[in-house]
């Protein structure tokens, strides 16, 4: 009997165990489920909430332009029940982009017709780049007042960074423009724009770093494609850095041309200028472009191999080799 007894209490406790295990994989889930962004593509669609309109009704409409995906419905209904949000979704038309998470696609249904424009900035861009596209956004709108050639000249003014209260003393903006997605008011203008960059840069990066890592970190962005091969790619960069190596990094060429695409020849390889590690050792004066946090994190902890060597192939394979031979084998079997 007390075997019995025994048997039962240790099921007992297995099956509450293992119902709190479920609840918290589920936890884990809407969470994340509520933080993801829908989709990789920033094209933006135009949806119409009409005065009155169900929250089914609505969910259908984000549903049907892939604002979210069939899969989170339930999670989406749980998260406008759990914080009383059904009743605050707003009457208007919005112009959303699909890269939204359930949160901020939740939040920008709140404000109805006084939206704010959403503005995806990728990871690795110059700030000419990031300059060009939140032009093109709030260019379409006449209450804006951002300024290209402001947002670049205040990149560089010592008096304009100093208030922005970074850790570090720097005279160039570049590397610190957080690629992100901003909701930006209509109205925005130049400063105001760099200022919200910079503090998404400082919520998200913090405070331990140094001006070397943001210069590393914007060419590992350039450089790699993942999360699988920029902690590898910036251990070779660092120990080429570390051991007074030419870094021959093809992304630093590109910088002063300004075109990503251009096709590099010997005579970019042979022009001296502060951004060419084929001619120069040590790093380029400044970022190349604005990296990631995925390419920072690489920097700060890079994977160490005995590799001094990179290339991708077409299809974006990274290969690596430890000697220059290997290297011209990787070469002359993945590119040409």
């Amino acid at each position: 009997m007390n075997e019995r007894k025994g048997s039962s209490s240790k099921i007992l406790i297995f099956l509450v165990l293992l119902t709190f295990v479920l609840i918290g994989v589920l936890k884990l889930d809407y969470d994340r489920s509520l933080k993801k962004s829908s989709s990789e593509s920033s094209e933006k669609v135009v949806i119409e909430v009409t005065e009155g309109e169900s929250v089914d009704n609505i969910l259908k409409s984000l549903i049907d332009n892939e604002l979210i995906q069939k899969k989170y419905l339930y999670y989406t209904k749980l998260y406008l029940k759990i914080n009383n949000l059904g009743s605050k979704l707003q009457a208007g038309t919005y112009e959303l982009p699909k890269n939204l998470s359930i949160i901020e696609l939740i939040d920008t249904l709140q404000f109805g017709r006084s939206q704010d424009v959403w503005v995806s900035i990728p990871e690795g861009l110059r700030k000419d780049e990031i300059a060009d596209i939140v032009a093109t956004e709030l260019g379409r709108y006449n209450t804006s007042s951002f300024y290209q050639s402001d947002f670049l000249s205040l990149t560089t003014d010592s008096s304009f960074i100093s208030t922005l209260d970074l850790p570090i003393q720097i005279t160039d903006l570049e590397g610190f423009l957080f690629p992100d997605k901003y909701a930006l008011p209509k109205d925005a203008n130049t400063e105001f724009v760099l200022r919200m960059l910079v503090d998404n840069f400082k919520r998200k990066v913090g405070e331990n770093y140094t001006y070397q890592d943001i210069i590393l970190a914007s060419i590992v962005e350039r450089e790699g494609f993942n999360g699988n091969d920029r902690p590898i790619i910036a251990g070779i960069i660092i120990k080429r850095f570390n051991e007074g190596w030419l870094l021959q990094t093809d992304a630093t060429l590109l910088y002063p041309v300004k075109d990503w695409k251009h096709a590099i020849t010997v005579v970019d390889k042979e022009d001296d200028n502060p951004y060419n590690t084929y001619k120069r050792i040590g790093l380029p004066p400044t970022p190349i472009c604005n990296p990631g946090l995925q390419s920072i994190e690489a920097v700060w902890n890079p994977t160490e191999t005995n590799y001094y060597y990179y290339i991708h192939d077409k299809d974006r394979n990274p290969h690596y080799g430890a000697t220059l031979s290997e290297h011209n084998a990787n070469v002359n079997k993945y590119l040409r």
